[in-house]
């Protein structure tokens, strides 16, 4: 189990559960192999789990990631099954199950490593966040607030946002102003984060159209 980040700082709350060949483990932290990693990559595509044969079937390998792919297999991890986690506002992270002694098992037992491995990681991340839950601020906009705040998310300015609602652009700066205030963040950047970590608005309804499946 791991999340997909650089585990070189020991961030508090930080999943890194692994029986990695030593020499292995020691490339992958130390060279922040996980930015080519096409598991992790493939994670943001499938929100089920996935055998690594699979992969190419919903994402385009690169050459980088055929070359990580290698180097893997060089060290015998082979022939896996991942598992993605996610939390809205939290790292991503997956827990993975590889190099089976019998290859040709892996897809007889995706459903057994979805249900183990999603509840695993659950459990790894209750006890590194010491019980502890998230607290969700949702529903803290106003209705005309959120609009301005959806169509700031989709890089309108505040002159586009005013003739696309009938206002001016005075209003909508003050109701961004407002918005700000209300989620304590300083900038449009920083309040439409909050908004979608909040649940306040969707990813769908700011995402570019190429990456419309992240909000499926």
């Amino acid at each position: 189990m791991i999340h997909h980040d650089d585990h070189r700082t020991g961030s508090p709350g930080l999943i890194n559960m692994n029986n990695y060949p030593p020499a292995y483990a020691a490339e992958y932290f130390g060279r922040l192999y996980h930015r080519d990693d096409p598991v992790i990559h493939a994670c943001i595509a499938r929100d089920t789990c996935f055998t690594w044969c699979q992969m190419a079937e919903f994402m385009e390998l690169s050459p980088r990631h055929r070359a990580f792919l290698e180097r893997g297999e060089y060290h015998g991890i082979s022939n896996g099954i991942t598992v993605p986690a996610f939390v809205l506002g939290e790292r991503s992270g997956s827990c993975n199950f590889c190099s089976p002694r019998v290859p040709g098992c892996v897809r007889r037992h995706i459903a057994d490593a979805h249900t183990i491995g999603g509840f695993a990681f659950q459990k790894a991340r209750h006890i590194m966040n010491g019980g502890r839950l998230r607290q969700v601020r949702a529903g803290r906009l106003m209705p005309r607030w959120r609009e301005c705040v959806v169509l700031a998310g989709q890089g309108k300015s505040n002159t586009d946002i005013a003739t696309i609602l009938g206002l001016k652009p005075a209003t909508i700066k003050f109701y961004i102003e407002l918005a700000c205030a209300r989620y304590e963040v300083h900038n449009r950047t920083q309040l439409v984060l909050a908004a979608v970590l909040d649940g306040e608005i969707g990813i769908h309804e700011i995402a570019p159209r190429q990456y419309g499946y992240l909000a499926v």
